[in-house]
């Protein structure tokens, strides 16, 4: 089937409405301010008429920027670009609370791509309208909230495209320093989705549910775009709603006989640890053929619990679809088929860190690797040293490089990048380019495992975090940070991944201060001039904790603050960020007395009964100790992050049997508010 369809996203889209123009291609569950479900036809209508707004005057391939929240508006903005001629560049929506601040981390992306639209809805854009005023990087762009109507629009023909054209760029997600857009084009989009239809069993009763961002190569490319390609309906859901209330996305799986699905391993991990035994007697999850896990390090342990909880409901152990893929490579790379048992090897640490594959009994001293397909169609992986770009022989970890149709061109405006990054060539072997992907693996029984990552990017629940960016905002937290002295990594602790920062100490503050409750005297540096002052370890841990929290969603789980002059570096200067993850699990670091707590405050203060609950749900889901959360100290300070937010507004609700908005430590971000918060919707029933 998939040789006979149209090479172009607008031909598709027209296919499709012609054929069936009443059948429901997109149902978005859950609250909306846009429309709940789109037919073919109405998809089209729509796309056309969002073309026919960008008014491009026969100008093609200028860059739109795609700002929506979750919702069906998206699907209709990005195929009205298609329609239109110019190229998508979806990005994040920005906090209606927090605008400027969302404004200010999209900047870099408008200044790479210097798009001359940017689409949205009309709350969206009310809510930046003050933000916009003040930021004079966003004067350039004209704003349309595709979702005002607009009378007496003519809508534009459908007019085939080029495969050569560019569908959209795909930024990769947490960049926000030197963001790096992969330029897909059309061919790349259909070349993915052709490869994602391949070994995954659709067809005509095929109902899928998407709860990943449409900004997100996965959510797009398989969570929407797939759907189209093949002809059957995609529910969409709110990323929000899903991670507040893991057990939503189940209930729809089973309510709506769901076929098809697919998530980060966290997930997977947040559904076995949520769902309730009463919600999970109302499962039914027998009709859930595939479940692709990816986007993240896929773990055995995790799938493991998943089944163990979820079998006596429907679910079996083969609808799990291991997967790799990345934004580079459009999205799929390799995934395993429908009902075929995923590999899982137990291999010895040790040689492991040689980048040998040595098989062993599981147990102490082993650790397991899941298989994560084969590679198929004209996709190549090959595994290359990735210093000398040789390949390498079997039984040998080494880079994963990929070569096929879904391979990017190129990076947006980066000749540099894509010479190094995107037209790699192998050692003694043929001319065909290939993408480094950073990642380290092996292939075993002709599927890929992968084993760690070269590159330093932080992935943590499926999002991508560039470890210059933390850095460069830990670096601004505290005064007493010594500028370009910090290192951000990943560590993986409870089989997840986890955030680790390392910091040195200004050495002109040294001459007197207080860690761990005793001060300390020390000479100053006779090279700089003398700064005296005191300062508390917990106040730069916390200025620290509350900065990563807020400017990128996370929590530092491990926060060390470490001796001036002591950080590993290049002799260029460079931070060596492996070397100081080996060295602070080796007990290296010059530390200054002891590890920090990154979430410790000083002191516990009596509490009245609902301020005692509501600290309790705050400690049981972050694991801070009750005695350490203070009344009015901000709870992204301890290190509270997006994911936990979300869970304390979910558990909020529950205790108050109203409904408690996911964003709710957005304004009332320490205990005490909380409580006043609480106390409004008439306290805990």
């Amino acid at each position: 089937m998939a040789q006979s369809l149209p090479r172009d996203l607008v031909s598709l889209l027209d296919l499709r409405a012609q054929e069936a123009p009443a059948r429901i291609a997109y149902r978005y569950l859950g609250e909306t301010t846009g429309p709940t479900e789109l037919s073919t036809e109405a998809l089209r209508d729509g796309a056309r008429a969002v073309a026919a707004r960008l008014d491009t005057g026969g100008l093609r391939g200028e860059r739109v920027l795609l700002l929506y929240p979750p919702g069906l508006d998206f699907i209709t903005g990005f195929l009205g670009c298609c329609v239109a001629g110019v190229t998508a560049v979806p990005a994040p929506p920005p906090n209606p609370l927090k605008p400027k601040r969302s404004l200010e981390r999209l900047m870099t992306i408008v200044d790479s791509a210097k798009p001359r639209w940017a689409l949205t809805t009309s709350a969206v854009l009310d809510a930046l309208r003050p933000a916009l005023a003040e930021l004079p990087a966003f004067d350039a762009l004209r704003w349309i909230a595709t979702d005002v109507p607009t009378r007496g629009l003519v809508l534009p023909d459908m007019v085939p495209g080029d495969p050569a054209d560019l569908a959209l760029i795909q930024y990769t997600s947490g960049s926000t320093s030197d963001p790096k857009g992969a330029a897909l084009s059309q061919e790349n989009v259909l070349a993915n989705m052709a490869y994602f239809d391949d070994g995954w069993d659709h067809g005509p009763d095929t109902v899928a549910v998407n709860w990943l961002p449409a900004f997100h190569d996965l959510g797009l490319i398989y969570g929407i775009l797939t759907p189209l390609w093949r002809g059957f309906t995609a529910l969409q859901m709110s990323p929000i709603d899903v991670i507040q209330k893991p057990f939503s996305w189940l209930a729809a799986i089973s309510r709506n006989r769901a076929t098809h699905s697919c998530g980060p391993n966290f997930i997977y991990d947040l559904c076995t640890r949520k769902v309730t035994n009463p919600d999970l007697a109302t499962l039914d999850l027998g009709s859930w053929r595939m479940a692709l896990t990816a986007a993240e390090p896929v773990r055995a342990e995790t799938m493991d619990r998943f089944v163990e909880r979820f079998e006596p409901v429907g679910f079996r152990r083969r609808t799990f679809c291991p997967g790799f893929g990345l934004s580079e490579g459009t999205c799929k790379v390799v995934a395993l088929p429908c009902d075929e048992d995923p590999i899982v090897l137990a291999l010895r640490a040790d040689r492991l860190e040689q980048h040998e594959v040595v098989q062993a009994p599981p147990g102490p001293g082993t650790r397991t690797v899941v298989g994560c397909g084969r590679p198929g169609r004209d996709v190549r992986v090959e595994i290359v040293d990735p210093d000398t770009s040789t390949r390498l022989p079997g039984g040998r970890v080494g880079e994963v490089w990929v070569a096929g149709h879904g391979v990017a061109h190129s990076y947006w405006d980066q000749p540099q990048a894509t010479a190094d990054l995107l037209q790699a060539r192998i050692q003694g072997g043929d001319d065909t380019p290939h993408l480094r992907t950073g990642d380290l693996g092996f292939m075993h029984q002709e599927q890929l495992f992968i084993t760690g990552r070269i590159k330093d990017l932080i992935i943590i629940r499926g999002t991508n975090h560039y470890p210059q960016d933390i850095e460069s905002t830990v670096q601004d937290a505290h005064p007493n940070i010594r500028a370009g002295c910090c290192a951000a990594f990943s560590f993986e602790e409870d089989v997840e991944e986890r955030l680790a920062v390392v910091v040195e100490v200004e050495r002109r503050v040294r001459d007197t201060w207080t860690v761990g409750g005793e001060r300390r005297s020390v000479e100053p540096s006779p090279r700089l001039p003398p700064a005296p002052g005191i300062f508390l370890a917990q106040e730069v841990a916390a200025a620290i904790t509350r900065a990563v929290s807020e400017v990128h969603g996370l929590k530092a789980h491990r926060l060390v603050l470490i001796q001036a002059g002591t950080i590993p570096k290049t002799t260029s200067g460079k931070i060596q960020r492996q070397a100081c993850k080996r060295a602070l699990f080796a007990d290296r670091l010059a530390l200054l007395e002891t590890e920090v707590e990154a979430a410790r405050p000083l002191e516990p203060d009596p509490r009245d009964v609902l301020r005692d609950k509501v600290v309790a749900i705050v400690s049981e889901i972050s694991g801070i100790p009750r005695e350490q959360i203070l009344p009015r100290v901000s709870l992204h300070s301890m290190g509270i992050d997006s994911l936990t937010g979300v869970n304390i507004a979910y558990e909020l609700g529950l205790l108050t049997g109203r409904d408690v908005p996911s964003w709710v430590l957005a304004e009332h971000d320490t205990i005490d508010k909380l409580v006043d918060y609480v106390l409004s919707l008439g306290g805990a029933r």
